[in-house]
């Protein structure tokens, strides 16, 4: 069984209309099966890595994931990549942008790249604040191309438990000052590139 998880429904709504998915569980996370894709259950974690990786864990360990797909918006953290809102990356590996223990940052967790061998690769920086500074930014810029407040969590859980993981993400910001304005306003454009590309592609990711 396939695993997508969606910090958000708006993220995940577009997908949802796509795949036909009806709701089948509430608690503690939003669950959702599409009558034609029976492989496949979908998830809406909330946003935050406390969440996603609660989440993550959750389908692995009663739902008996055999891969993890999480889909979603993230800023653009560098200014020469040439990538437009809605431009669709695969994530390389991912790390946390604010953690570290005792003094040094965790190695980033690798992801798995062969489904969407099409897409331009990325790193992914995850951080537990939205990033739209400067001074977070350039920091995080040493770290990664893009940013966002789950991937990070759920490679890492997915990582612990030997579970295949794919992050697709979507350019909706620059992550710098004034930046949040423009996340909600392209948030639903993106969305609808992402759920399509996943339509397209997702079946083409069974273990």
């Amino acid at each position: 069984m396939i695993a997508l998880i969606f910090a958000t429904r708006k993220e995940a709504r577009p997908f949802l209309a796509l795949s036909r998915a009806d709701r089948c569980a509430e608690t503690p996370f939003e669950h959702y099966r599409s009558p034609l894709m029976p492989r496949l259950q979908i998830v809406i974690s909330r946003i935050g890595k406390v969440a996603a990786a609660a989440a993550c864990q959750e389908m692995i360990a009663t739902h008996k994931a055999k891969r993890i797909v999480n889909a979603g918006t993230c800023g653009l953290l560098v200014d020469d990549s040439g990538w437009a809102v809605g431009q669709l990356v695969r994530i390389t590996t991912a790390r946390e942008g604010d953690h570290d223990v005792l003094g040094k940052r965790p190695p980033p967790a690798a992801c798995d790249t062969h489904p969407g061998q099409a897409l331009p690769t990325a790193r992914l920086v995850t951080c537990d604040r939205p990033v739209f500074d400067l001074q977070r930014r350039n920091a995080c810029s040493r770290l990664g191309e893009v940013v966002d407040m789950e991937g990070a969590a759920i490679a890492r859980v997915a990582a612990l438990n030997q579970v295949p993981c794919t992050l697709i993400k979507g350019v909706s910001d620059a992550a710098g000052p004034m930046e949040r304005k423009t996340l909600l306003a392209n948030l639903e454009q993106v969305s609808v590139v992402l759920g399509k590309w996943l339509w397209e592609n997702l079946l083409k990711m069974a273990p």
